[in-house]
């Protein structure tokens, strides 16, 4: 099962690190020439998007084919609880 953060990296273009666990690249949900689209994994393992040019994150994730819960790290349950 991959990491939120490596599931949300693979699907963009022209990824660049700008820190630990900073990224910038390029939006996919709109014509883009410079990065405005910034992706962080916060210490959960949450990946947090942010276009700098106005784009809703939904936008960014529909075209990126992605959920809001594909930006949240997997839980194992352990057998028996719920």
């Amino acid at each position: 099962m991959s990491a939120p953060i490596e599931l949300v990296l693979k699907r963009l273009d022209h990824v660049k690190r700008s820190g630990e666990g900073k990224y910038l690249a390029p939006c996919p949900a709109h014509e883009d020439r410079t990065p405005s689209l910034s992706i962080r994994e916060a210490g959960d393992g949450t990946v947090l998007l942010r276009c700098w040019a106005g784009c809703e994150t939904s936008t960014v994730l529909a075209v990126l084919g992605l959920e809001w819960r594909d930006l949240f790290p997997r839980r194992q349950r352990s057998r028996g609880h719920r």
